[in-house]
């Protein structure tokens, strides 16, 4: 809906009008359910080919465009007629609206909702606004809702009287509640306007460089940009940003999103909008879904889950989302699990309900740029108009677009389908075949890997599988009807878990360009078939160019060419700043190692040495030290070499649980007296996003430039790079490995008050296509000067030699 107040003008859906406060039914409409799947999507057009061969006068899918006045505002509603017949010699006008349901599970629930009514009445709406038009003044309207089966496609005909002055009575009763709505945002919308105009920073002073980051993100939102922001670890980007953009989306009734790809950013983004928040404005954090649930298995489905049978009339009935955004202005995400749970209503679909009532959300990248996981309201229309985009730690962004685009496909699956279904009395015709169809193709397709190798490009057969998509929406139609009728509920199904990945592989299979590659793998579990979308800047781009404004913030954004490339930044809106470290360059200690060789081939030839030089430094002082390793197995491999520090010596790992991850945290908060020393991977949690406060930490040590590990992906990576911008090296592995080394550099000086050192161990580190990523305040005038032969004694020498030998965060 758009609405124009200046000009007292509303554009608004029939939707809008029909289903304006509608809760969904679980695992029906919303994600999980039967409206995902393709036959639900292809069904409109079978109806259409079918009407169309019987009734020479049918059209399908007809635009209608009404305009009325009401209270002094004009309004113009539009809308999409599924199917239309005018018969002009019998002066007669067919109107179909089609819904495709399940009808053992659906209907006889369906004839007895309000849901019909709503149905029934946009089927209505449609014929009203046809009768308005003068050649079809005297017709007769036959109005009919059309319910279609997803499984046998049997159809059901739900005649609708139209009576054309009950219908606009109707009508003027919603567009007075349309009005009344919208004039109630607007004063809402006023009121935080006033609010936003008197917003004062919370602190008494700016840290050095946050009013320069404010003013560019203001102007950004103003100017509806896209922003790089490219400043030091503890320089202050979360308040400096979310400052200026909560003022300005306040201002012009814009919903700010911030997003990350890590937990901890949030609750750091969280915690600075409580300290701008009176209460004049509301915040929702989205929680995972899997944090969300509040049954004893994540089932979602109204026939298995408490929590989702009856939801739509539990919510209407407990008035819980009125209840919250009247008495909240932070919706917590326990607090709103609690309140969920004690309503019996899912508390994820709480949580999104609550996004229409939010100014600010704070939630993962998935929730706006993950096609299959995206927030629907946007999605569906591709619309990010009314949208401020923070994206926060926007370096990660890019691997994580990639995989958005990557689905694959297991040998192994099909054997575990197979495992699945023997012994159960589920009769399923053809799923048998269509598995060992796919099997055969993959096989077909794994003939061209040459001996040695284990990967190679291939064409799979898209015809193919735009058959086995419809097959199996019909198997697993009836599979999960057939476990609805048994009472069988189970959090983890390898045939459901199977349709849904070869529905997103077939859609993307069908996407062309270069910026996509098929590979076939044979791997130690069976052959794996996998599109790979080795570029995703058109996608994540065209949800920047839809946004209104877009702020990415990073330490590590520069190269700027890079993330306007790979990010696919509108280049007509873009703009850049770029930041110094503020902090006193006395404060820290930087040295390269050159003594040591991480490169792939000679690294086991320096475990012993990387061992000694990390426990060496370790030892160089009291306090709290990270040593980052390019992968898990170079970190057992040193460790397993370690000699005794007398420190408390800690692991990541890569099962890790959420208790373990932060239980190693609250260990450098009480350091013991001769300190911490965690050894972790580079990338990881430790590495990025961690505000390591007060003295927890005194040095970081990374172990390498952390360059992605060369494969046939990442070959494939370079090779497309090179063809595109001539820079395949730089682009696949230099700037992604060079990004995560001043990343982990970060952790340590985070104010002007911090003492640390920051050794990186490697004889790259001292070579010009490696050091030229460095940030120009590490060094005066060449990054030769960080050379040092004796680091740990140059380390203690530090230490010792300054008057506070701990780090103090401010």
């Amino acid at each position: 809906m758009r609405v124009d107040h200046d000009k007292r003008e509303i554009v608004c859906s029939v939707g809008d009008l029909a289903y304006p406060t509608t809760y969904r039914r679980i695992g029906v409409e919303r994600g999980d359910g039967f409206r995902r799947m393709w036959l639900g999507q292809d069904i409109h057009s079978r109806r259409a080919e079918l009407r169309a061969a019987e009734d020479t006068n049918y059209r399908a899918e007809v635009h209608v465009v009404h305009r009325t006045a009401r209270r002094n505002w004009n309004i113009t509603i539009t809308g999409r007629i599924d199917g239309l017949s005018i018969d002009r010699a019998e002066r007669r006008v067919s109107v179909e609206e089609v819904k495709s349901i399940h009808f053992d599970l659906e209907l006889e629930a369906l004839y007895r909702s309000e849901k019909l009514q709503r149905h029934l009445y946009q089927l209505l709406l449609y014929s009203l606004f046809l009768s308005t038009q003068p050649e079809l003044a005297g017709f007769a309207f036959v109005p009919q809702l059309v319910l279609i089966d997803l499984v046998s496609g049997e159809s059901k005909i739900v005649d609708a009287e139209f009576e054309e002055e009950s219908v606009a009575a109707t009508l003027e009763a919603s567009l007075d509640q349309l009005v009344d709505d919208v004039e109630s945002r607007h004063g809402l919308l006023a009121a935080k306007r006033a609010f936003a105009e008197s917003l004062a920073f919370p602190y008494e002073r700016m840290r050095p460089f946050q009013q320069e980051i404010v003013d560019a993100v203001e102007r950004a939102v103003r100017q509806r940009e896209a922003l790089l922001v490219s400043a030091p670890t503890g320089i202050g980007k979360t308040m400096a940003a979310l400052y200026p953009a909560l003022r300005e989306s306040l201002k012009a009734g814009k919903k700010l999103f911030y997003l990350t790809s890590k937990t901890l950013q949030q609750e750091m983004a969280v915690e600075a909008l409580r300290l701008l928040n009176d209460g004049s404005f509301r915040v929702l954090r989205i929680r995972a879904k899997q944090k969300m649930c509040a049954h004893t298995e994540m089932i979602c489905h109204e026939d298995f889950c408490p929590f989702a049978a009856r939801y739509s009339e539990k919510m209407e009935k407990s008035g819980l989302l009125s209840r919250m955004a009247t008495s909240m202005s932070y919706f917590d995400p326990d607090l709103t699990f609690e309140l969920a749970k004690s309503t019996e209503v899912c508390p994820f679909e709480v949580s999104l309900e609550l996004i229409e009532q939010a100014d600010v959300i704070v939630c993962d990248y998935n929730y706006i740029f993950d096609p299959y996981v995206g927030l629907k309201a946007y999605q569906q229309e591709s619309d990010y108009g009314d949208c401020v985009l923070i994206v926060d730690e926007a370096h990660n962004l890019v691997d994580r677009g990639r995989g958005y685009y990557s689905p694959e496909l297991h040998e192994s699956a099909f054997d575990e389908i197979r495992k699945h279904l023997v012994g159960r009395n589920c009769w399923i015709d053809g799923w048998e075949e269509l598995l060992e169809l796919l099997r055969d193709h993959l096989r077909q397709l794994a003939e061209a890997i040459e001996e040695g190798s284990t990967q190679t490009l291939c064409e799979p057969d898209r015809e193919l599988f735009v058959d086995q998509r419809a097959e199996w929406e019909r198997v697993a139609t009836n599979y999960i009807s057939w476990k609805i009728e048994n009472r069988i509920a189970e959090e983890d199904d390898p045939l459901v878990d199977f349709y849904f990945k070869l529905v997103k592989f077939t859609n993307l299979l069908n996407e062309s360009g270069e910026e996509f590659a098929h590979i076939i793998e044979r791997a130690p579990d069976g052959l794996r078939l996998k599109v790979f979308c080795k570029d995703p800047s058109r996608y994540l781009g065209s949800v920047f160019d839809s946004a209104h404004a877009t702020v990415a913030l990073s330490a590590t954004l520069e190269p700027f060419e890079f993330y306007r490339k790979t990010l696919g930044l509108p280049t007509q809106r873009v703009c850049e700043l770029s930041l110094p470290s503020p902090f006193p360059r006395a404060n820290r200690k930087i040295v390269i190692v050159p003594e040591v060789d991480t490169t792939f081939k000679q690294r086991a030839n320096h475990y012993d040495r990387i061992a000694d030089t990390v426990a060496e430094i370790a030892v160089a002082s009291d306090g709290n030290f990270l040593a980052l390793f390019p992968s898990y197995a170079f970190l057992r491999e040193v460790a397993d070499r370690m000699p005794p520090i007398g420190k408390n010596v800690m692991l990541q790992r890569a099962d890790m649980t959420d208790y373990e991850r932060n239980a190693m945290l609250d260990i450098l908060r009480h350091k013991p007296s001769r300190g911490n020393l965690i050894l972790a991977v580079s990338g990881g949690m430790y590495a990025e996003g961690v505000d390591y406060r007060g003295d927890m930490l005194s040095g970081v040590m990374v172990v390498g430039p952390a360059l992605p590990t060369v494969s046939f992906e990442q070959e494939l990576l370079k090779r497309y790079y090179d063809e595109q911008y001539g820079s395949g090296f730089e682009f696949a592995y230099l700037i992604p490995g060079m990004t995560r080394v001043v990343q982990s550099a970060g952790r340590v000086i985070r104010s002007e008050s911090d003492i640390g050192v920051i050794a990186l161990l490697c004889r790259r580190f001292t070579q010009e296509n490696y050091t030229r990523y460095f940030p120009s305040d590490w060094y005066e005038e060449s990054p030769r000067e960080l050379i040092s032969r004796k680091p740990a004694s140059d380390i203690r020498a530090f230490f010792e030699g300054m008057s506070t030998p701990q780090l103090r965060l401010m």
